[in-house]
């Protein structure tokens, strides 16, 4: 169990928390203290942290997002690719949001405390802390890769079991080679 800080534990707390450069997480763990008693420190006595901006993620998709005024007009049908294509960067951007949301978790947090600190009951809090929770963000990252993966093969041009098992049959024999016809050989 953590022991109660001193003054000047308190005062290092103070300065790295409205330094803002490290999450609330990374200076409780450093202090050996938990974050709600940093956040109920910060709200007793007023500190503020600053607002942090980052630059956007790049993600690892392998498709450039295009500007969404290049898609076909709708009196022209969308082709199989270009539905695949707006499905991959609608994915791009989800994983964009969700790292925001991952980056700035402590903050969120905070905020979620402040908005609901006045409520009567905690239905409002606990709805809200379960939408940022790690199991919550999870599962949309698995549904995200689930939704990923049906759009490229839904985008990927179709063949036949009879077509696919024969690609499979010269791939095999290709590693082994032909026999070839027989030969006819004298013995002297």
């Amino acid at each position: 169990m953590a022991t109660r800080k001193t003054p000047s534990e308190w005062e290092s707390i103070r300065l790295e928390y409205l330094a803002g450069d490290d999450s609330i997480r990374e200076i409780a763990d450093r202090y050996a203290i938990s974050e709600a008693a940093i956040r109920k420190k910060a709200k007793a006595e007023g500190w503020k942290r600053p607002v942090r901006t980052r630059e956007p993620v790049r993600t690892l998709l392998p498709v450039p997002r295009t500007i969404a005024h290049e898609r076909p007009a709708p009196s022209e049908p969308a082709t199989s690719a270009q539905i695949a294509e707006h499905g991959r960067q609608l994915v791009a951007r989800m994983f964009d949001e969700l790292d925001a949301v991952t980056s700035f978790q402590g903050e969120l947090e905070t905020s979620i405390e402040i908005l609901t600190g006045a409520d009567e009951n905690g239905q409002r809090y606990d709805a809200m802390m379960k939408a940022v929770s790690l199991p919550a963000r999870s599962q949309i990252v698995k549904n995200l890769a689930a939704t990923l993966k049906t759009i490229n093969e839904a985008a990927a041009p179709q063949q036949g079991k009879k077509a696919a098992a024969q690609e499979r049959a010269n791939a095999v024999g290709k590693k082994f080679g032909s026999i070839g016809a027989p030969t006819a050989k004298t013995i002297n």
